[in-house]
């Protein structure tokens, strides 16, 4: 079984975060630091998302709720920039909410 919480640090690229994995497979990584698309944690975090599959998701907050999230086409990766931390709780809220029959 995979572990619900894990830590990541890198000291040679300054990475800091987490990735939570969720009950219906779903992770999400939070990553912060100097080669990140965020101001190394002081407000902004960069988010990953990925199903059990390991297929990279994106959120878009202007569909349907519980339709927000979509799977990216195979073989491509993008993360979301610059959230906030009332961003990142909505995200992780979210993502944990995901079914595949929505």
């Amino acid at each position: 079984m995979k572990k619900a919480f894990t830590t990541h640090i890198d000291k040679y690229l300054n990475h800091d975060g987490f990735q939570m994995t969720f009950g219906n497979g779903c992770t999400i990584s939070v990553m912060f630091g100097k080669y990140t698309f965020s101001d190394g944690g002081e407000t902004t975090a960069e988010v990953a998302a990925w199903n059990s599959d390991g297929d990279w998701m994106l959120f878009h907050e202007d569909r349907l709720p519980f339709d927000q999230w979509i799977i990216l086409p195979e073989d491509e990766i993008e993360v979301m920039s610059r959230q906030t931390a009332d961003e990142v709780a909505n995200l992780m809220f979210t993502l944990s909410k995901y079914s595949v029959e929505e």
